[in-house]
């Protein structure tokens, strides 16, 4: 009997499950959404309940009542955003909202870690940089200010390992989400007693670490019963969303690059020989021996989706009535007007940015509205924004050693053309796209399949991965065109910020922090 792999992928914005056959075909998927909170400025929270909930949901609605299903199901492997951070009690409940990637609360930490440890020397050890969404501050955070929560946690787990523990009963963390923890020793392959005492951080609070690839346990009855998913049923380590997706593109060769679109946006190269850089992420490729190196703008989708929201709510609710997708009847005239929206520029920092300018103040701005700018040109320099800060992230790669022919993408934005296309000018690269279920839950059926054995090897497991089927090449005139204003936009972050950090203090303090009371 022909086997079949289920991949869960845990989003930013929803959850979604897909049954695999062994030739790479998606045999079925389901997705189910769950909210974010945003219950102060820089706080950005999520249930980790309705995670499970939403697991339950979709596993479900795939498996149950379809024995043929469920009884070749070789096994189930969960990727997930990164980091999520879930604080839990010994019977692994949940202690607080689980603070994901897009959580900046940990500012003030940053400060106070940098006045314990270099950021080179932490660079060396971790291989990654200092930043507010990362485990270490988000850890010293939780000492500083809820220390309730800090002291009755038994363990800090990431979201897919929050998941896994539902399945199995067991306290993991997949290798791919270690170096995220800022206290992980890349070199050494284990948590660093270093980090952990320079933090006061126990050591006893942080789960035992595993090959993405690495069977960690079993489903339980309990689980089944809520999942649908069979007893005894393979569990994987799983990894973290972003490998996973670069293994459901076929992505596993050095020097192979992605662009992901989703909330955010990561530009990635696949590599064997990972180097500390400050600009990048660096961690593990859902198949050992490999690394990805990754660039991560954090609220690139998120901006597309502001906008619509914002400024084009009725075409949007017309679009939907109509059955349409309404990100691509709003943007079908955009690909008409011309490259550089009349003079317009726009950065993409919504909600502030991570690579390339790492500042958690930044917010996004257009520049150079006039009188005859249309609503259809401030979306194309939103578009145009956005594929200008990938290049920036691509000329790091280029410039730490790194050359990158082409690019894959994946995610909503990859279904556009007229963002393709803008990328392919703007980036002067052919632009590759796979079908749009070459994504995370793909690369951990992929995964599945190698762990389970139902692939002998690597090669027959990447050779299941999707095909591309659409190519966008660089139009000399519009790169031509691109390359004239990309200098212009460069300059742009360095001219305002200092009036991001203005108005970000502006914000903390409020606008009646500012009256006088006699």
């Amino acid at each position: 009997m022909p086997h079949v792999m289920l991949g869960i992928d845990l989003g930013t914005t929803n959850l979604k499950a897909a049954l695999v056959g062994d030739d790479g075909t998606l045999i079925a998927e389901a997705t189910a959404e769950y909210p974010t909170a945003y219950p102060r400025p820089n706080w950005v929270e999520q249930s980790p309940d309705d995670w499970w909930a939403a697991l339950c949901t979709t596993t479900s609605a795939l498996l149950r009542g379809r024995g043929g299903r469920a009884t070749s199901l070789a096994g189930v492997c969960i990727s997930s955003q990164a980091p999520a951070i879930v604080p839990v009690d010994a019977a692994g409940r949940p202690l607080m909202p689980a603070m994901i990637w897009l959580d900046k609360r940990a500012e003030a930490e940053c400060d106070h870690i940098r006045d314990l440890i270099s950021d080179d020397r932490l660079r060396e050890i971790t291989y990654n940089n200092l930043s507010a969404y990362l485990g270490a501050p988000t850890y010293v955070w939780l000492k500083r200010h809820r220390r309730d929560v800090f002291d009755a946690t038994h363990q800090f787990l990431m979201a897919n390992g929050y998941l896994n523990y539902h399945l199995t009963g067991r306290f993991t963390l997949d290798v791919s989400q270690a170096p995220l923890q800022l206290l992980y020793d890349v070199r050494r392959g284990e948590w660093s007693a270093e980090l952990l005492d320079l933090f006061g951080l126990p050591a006893a609070k942080y789960p035992p670490i595993y090959r993405c690839d690495a069977i960690i346990g079993e489903v339980t009855s309990a689980a089944a019963e809520a999942t649908g998913i069979p007893v005894g049923t393979p569990v994987l380590a799983g990894v973290t969303d972003t490998p996973a997706a670069m293994l459901g593109m076929g992505i596993a060769r050095a020097g192979q690059a992605f662009v992901s679109h989703g909330t955010g946006c990561n530009i990635g190269l696949c590599a064997t020989d990972p180097r500390p850089n400050r600009h990048l992420v660096c961690i593990p490729h859902a198949l050992p021996g490999r690394w990805m190196l990754d660039a991560v703008m954090t609220s690139t989708g998120a901006s597309m989706k502001w906008f619509v929201n914002t400024l084009c709510a009725h075409e949007r609710d017309v679009a939907r009535r109509n059955g349409d997708d309404p990100y691509q009847t709003l943007t079908r005239d955009v690909a008409e007007r011309q490259p550089g929206s009349g003079g317009l520029l726009f950065l993409p920092y919504l909600i502030g940015e991570q690579a390339p300018v790492w500042d958690a103040d930044a917010r996004a701005a257009f520049v150079g509205i006039s009188a005859d700018t249309t609503r259809d040109d401030l979306l194309r320099a939103l578009m145009e924004g956005v594929a200008f800060g990938v290049r920036q992230n691509l000329e790091i790669f280029e410039a730490a050693g790194w050359s990158v022919s082409d690019i894959r993408v994946q995610g909503g934005a990859a279904r556009n053309p007229a963002w393709n296309q803008i990328l392919s000018d703007v980036t002067r690269r052919t632009v590759l796209v796979p079908p749009a279920s070459a994504g995370a839950p793909i690369g951990d059926a992929l995964l599945v399949g190698l762990a389970t054995g139902v692939y002998p090897d690597e090669e027959t497991a990447l050779a299941a991965a999707p095909a591309v089927t659409a190519a966008f090449h660089p139009d000399a005139d519009a790169a031509a065109a691109y390359d004239a204003l990309y200098p212009t936009y460069t300059r742009l972050y360095d001219a305002l910020r200092d009036t991001f950090s203005e108005l970000a203090r502006f914000r903390d303090r409020g606008a009646y922090g500012y009256v006088e009371h006699h």
